[in-house]
């Protein structure tokens, strides 16, 4: 059996991975972080992949892009492949069904038979595109003609010569052209407290990227960070937004208002407490959020945590009457996916 190479310690390798990812997602990733997302890119490729230098080297790239921060990376070039075909043909499913087709009898991952449309799809995420010589391409068409017919076998011809041309072009976005203007150490998300942001008033685009595709580790950002987070949000949903010191600010991490409000006369619309915390919420945070929320004269209180409330705290919230709403992890998950949406937001790279 062939030794299967070791990309997670293959030197010039995690350099280039480095710099593609600097220059494509913005973000400095540390060497600890490209060799984890490499070994568990690795763990579910195919083994005849894992040699083979081109496909490995896509998959890996590809891989690595997704998991700091660029959504579809991997299903890319597939979609593209497959709307070159529907557009030819007229077809959709026809287009992915032929498009799976071939790559799975590229990497005999299926057999001859015409899988549906999930199925597909299935199969065209879990592979990467890869160029078919002559001979090996006119063999498969043969295998979807025995086995499909001519209709079948048309749309494959069409479709093996739109992968060939995917393939050929960069397999990832590579090029050399800086698409963001400076690097972002990935590490201040979870280490530093500034609120300094390149793409965002208060949190970088590039965090927010990354935290769509990794959710899990929401519970982990800086504290600062976090209340960044919530008013970059706010900010860009057209609110007028005051972020607090962050410490002695007295409970208040946030002040928004409605848009155009005079922010030094009126009382703020909403008061927000921001709270990355493990544990469930407990009343006695509600209780002081509510008394603030007096205080200040504002309309509603928000208390943004990556845990939920505790069933106290939700108990006394509905006996009291409190003006204080939960917004729990699945809420933020809804607003990093909807900030990560490259249509809103002044952050595109110029």
């Amino acid at each position: 059996m062939a030794e299967v190479w070791d990309w997670s310690n293959d030197r010039s390798f995690l350099e280039w991975l480095s710099e593609l990812i600097g220059i494509r997602i913005g973000v400095a990733v540390a060497d600890e972080n490209l060799r984890s997302v490499v070994e568990r890119s690795m763990l579910a490729m195919p083994d005849r992949e894992r040699n083979h230098y081109k496909a490995a080297h896509e998959l890996l790239g590809r891989s690595a892009l997704e998991a700091f921060g660029l959504a579809g990376a991997v299903e890319a070039l597939h979609q593209s492949a497959i709307l070159d075909v529907r557009d030819i043909v007229g077809d959709y499913g026809l287009a992915i069904r032929a498009v799976s087709f071939v790559v799975g009898r590229t990497f005999n991952g299926t057999g001859t038979e015409l899988l549906d449309i999930g199925e597909s799809e299935a199969v065209t995420a879990r592979f990467p595109l890869r160029y078919l010589n002559v001979e090996r391409g006119n063999e498969i068409v043969c295998e979807a003609f025995q086995a499909h017919g001519g209709r079948l076998s048309d749309v494959v011809k069409i479709a093996i010569e739109r992968i060939n041309f995917h393939a050929l072009r960069s397999p990832v976005p590579w090029g050399n052209d800086r698409v963001w203007k400076d690097v972002l150490d990935l590490s201040e998300l979870f280490a530093s407290e500034s609120v300094a942001a390149s793409y965002g008033k208060f949190f970088d685009q590039r965090f927010i990227n990354y935290l769509a595709n990794n959710f899990e580790e929401i519970g982990s950002v800086n504290w600062r960070k976090f209340e960044a987070l919530v008013a970059e949000y706010f900010d860009r949903a057209g609110f007028e937004v005051q972020l607090g010191a962050g410490r002695n600010d007295n409970g208040v991490d946030l002040r928004v208002w409605e848009s155009g409000a005079s922010i030094d006369s009126t009382p703020p619309t909403l008061i927000v407490q921001c709270k990355r915390e493990r544990r469930k919420i407990q009343k006695v945070v509600v209780k002081a959020l509510a008394a603030d929320v007096t205080w200040e004269g504002a309309q509603q209180g928000l208390l943004v945590a990556t845990a939920d409330w505790s069933p106290g705290a939700r108990e006394v919230v509905t006996t009291r009457g409190y003006p204080v709403t939960e917004v729990n992890k699945d809420v933020l998950r809804t607003w990093l996916l909807e900030m990560r949406d490259t249509e809103k937001g002044l952050w595109l790279p110029q």
